[in-house]
């Protein structure tokens, strides 16, 4: 690709994968946006970029049913957020994309000695070849 900062084609790199939100709904479905880049090696401009939205439904074994039901606060807060970079070799697609694992917890919960929670994850991931291109 080339770089018009540079003005020369360069190599790309994967930039750590941001979250620009993470929420909860009153059902317990949990939703993420994350923001990922591939950067000049030279410069460092963002030259390719995309956003990858997800959704988790927590499975019927996971408890959020009971506190759903009894109208509790739900609340979610990031665990961790990993890169997700596959393929690449020759003649084969380039994948990139983010993992982020989280954790649920109750407001009922704050006075007891221990908590429910409930810790899940998701991903995707994004032909590098799909990706918008920054000019």
């Amino acid at each position: 690709m080339r770089c018009s900062s540079c003005n020369k084609f360069v190599g790309l790199d994967f930039q750590d994968p941001e979250v620009e939100s993470l929420e909860i709904d009153d059902t317990g479905t949990v939703t993420c946006s994350v923001r990922i880049v591939r950067c000049c090696t030279e410069c460092g401009d963002e030259l390719k970029e995309a956003t990858l939205d997800f959704e988790y439904e927590p499975p019927p074994d996971s408890g959020i049913e009971a506190h759903v039901k009894k109208g509790h606060t739900l609340e979610v807060e990031e665990d961790g957020v990993d890169q997700i970079e596959e393929g690449g070799g020759r003649y084969a697609k380039s994948y990139f994309g983010a993992e982020v694992s989280f954790k649920i917890t109750c407001s009922c919960d704050a006075d007891k000695k221990e908590q429910w929670s409930h810790e899940g994850s998701m991903s995707d991931k994004i032909a590098a070849s799909a990706m918008d291109e920054n000019e």
